[in-house]
């Protein structure tokens, strides 16, 4: 209930202050459009209230995973010279 009455909230602040309509169906099910509209909207926002709207709608619709990709960083390959060791698995873990 708390998400539909701020999606109606943001609506409406929006065509007050901007003059501009917003898809909820598409904000909410789109996370493209959402992120596009979103940052659209933020630029051109001159209310402080629809500036935290579009910042409380962003944490519900677009989740900080989803906004920074992750990227994988190659650990760093160190040669270290290691003993030769043998084991005995004959033991088990109680071998060492």
């Amino acid at each position: 209930m708390e998400m539909a009455q701020l999606l109606a909230r943001f609506k409406l602040q929006v065509k007050r202050n901007l003059g501009a309509s917003v898809d909820l169906e598409r904000l909410t099910r789109e996370p493209a459009y959402a992120r596009q509209r979103l940052n659209e909207i933020e630029d051109a926002a001159e209310d402080e209230d629809l500036l935290v709207l579009v910042l409380r709608l962003r944490d519900h619709l677009l989740p900080l995973a989803a906004e920074t990709p992750a990227v994988e960083t190659a650990a760093p390959t160190e040669s270290v010279s290691r003993p030769a060791t043998t084991r005995s698995y004959l033991k088990g873990a109680r071998a060492w």
